[in-house]
């Protein structure tokens, strides 16, 4: 790796970048700052270990069932007649989507860290599901947080998530109110972890879930090589905090070649039409009024990508104009979940909708048939249906 890959980021203080250019950091107060260093200093011994990460790797494969698949998408690729579409199948991972990925590894870093209570933040409710069911795994109580607008659209995860042991706490709000609250709650209970849910907020969280996620794009190498005989010319991925798109992207970030585009909601397209400002420990593109004093943004019918701001590491490779960037509407979202339903059988969450979106309708059309793309399916969608039922049930029936 040289010293000018966009794998080398961020550097010790958390910062995608130089300068005023930079992402990122550690915005936070002194509170907090003994709690960061302690995790970012467990997290930097944690991937030295040998023995941490074979422990990681024997979970990923014996509890999670990875590798999940790399399916050729073949009716969709034929009613569309252009690219070959495949589907890194993460909705196939216990618990339903790519979050448990993070959970596994955040969980079994706290618990070598000696860490006794979890906590976590969530939208759609896939990383409450699946921070609690690895919490179970290795009995360790789990509180989580989530906004009140949330909890009334989304009741699947949260059930399966008491299930499995965890408590539920409501505040009002969505999931930017979910974060703060869950941050103030760690911040005064060093016996805790914070297990993030996305590659958001201070360092060294954005660095420490896209390390977990990554575990997706090294897979779709592999896969890709051996099933396809290449690598894919384009990878689309749903953007909200971006974990599941940079873990999708990054073992691909030094390859120019591979076309990296992530679709954000419409109405809370923060790298589309967001300013520069600093909230939640980071420095990156959220969508705020003009003097920076407050969050602004709609709702969209994929909670999980329902988030005024991004990551830190998107608004860099944004800028570096390493990842392309765009967004699609709940309309298309709707319209994208249809139609992979009725040609492929597979019922998606919405939030990775916003990527098919992309692909099916401005993207694989006018592509030769040897071009690949890849989108990453990062969660299945029995949270969704109520919603889905509500907009489009009449269009099945």
């Amino acid at each position: 790796m040289t010293k000018n890959s966009l794998k080398t980021g961020p550097d010790e203080l958390g910062y995608y970048g130089e300068g005023d250019a930079a992402m990122g950091g550690m915005a936070v107060g002194e509170t907090l700052m003994p709690a960061l260093h302690e995790l970012s200093k467990g997290f930097e011994d944690a991937i030295k270990d040998k023995e941490f990460l074979d422990e990681y790797a024997y979970y990923c494969k014996h509890y999670i069932g990875r590798p999940s698949p790399l399916y050729y998408a073949e009716n969709l690729t034929k009613k569309l007649g252009g690219a070959k579409i495949l589907f890194k199948q993460e909705h196939l991972n216990h618990t339903g989507s790519h979050k448990i990925n993070n959970s596994l590894f955040q969980v079994l870093l706290a618990k070598r860290m000696g860490k006794t209570h979890l906590i976590c933040e969530f939208g759609a409710g896939q990383h409450f599901s699946a921070t609690a069911a690895v919490a179970a795994k290795f009995n360790m109580p789990l509180i989580g947080v989530m906004g009140d607008i949330d909890i009334k659209r989304v009741n699947q995860n949260i059930i399966k998530a008491k299930h499995y042991g965890a408590k539920l706490e409501a505040v009002p709000g969505t999931l930017k109110e979910a974060i703060t609250s869950a941050i103030k709650i760690w911040s005064s209970n060093p016996e805790y972890a914070y297990i993030c849910g996305s590659a958001v907020s201070s360092a060294p969280f954005p660095k420490l879930v896209a390390f977990a996620q990554s575990i997706i794009g090294k897979e779709i190498r592999e896969q890709s090589m051996e099933q396809e005989g290449k690598i894919p010319d384009m990878i689309v991925g749903c953007v909200g905090g971006g974990s599941n798109f940079a873990g999708a992207i990054y073992e691909f970030l030094d390859e120019p070649n591979v076309k990296k585009i992530g679709v954000e909601a419409a109405e809370t397209a923060a790298l589309t039409n967001g300013t520069l400002g600093i909230m939640q420990g980071m420095k990156t593109y959220m969508l705020q009024t003009e003097d920076g004093a407050k969050s602004l943004g709609g709702m969209s019918l994929g909670a999980g990508i329902t988030y005024f701001s991004v990551g830190p590491m998107h608004s860099y490779l944004k800028d570096q104009k390493a990842v392309s960037y765009s967004s699609a509407t709940d309309q298309e979202m709707l319209d994208a979940y249809k139609m992979i339903a009725q040609t492929e059988g597979i019922c998606s969450a919405l939030e990775p909708m916003a990527g098919a979106a992309e692909i099916i309708f401005r993207q694989a059309k006018d592509k030769p048939k040897d071009y690949i793309i890849c989108l990453s399916l990062c969660g299945r969608g029995e949270k969704d249906l109520d919603t889905i039922q509500e907009h489009i049930g009449k269009d099945f029936e």
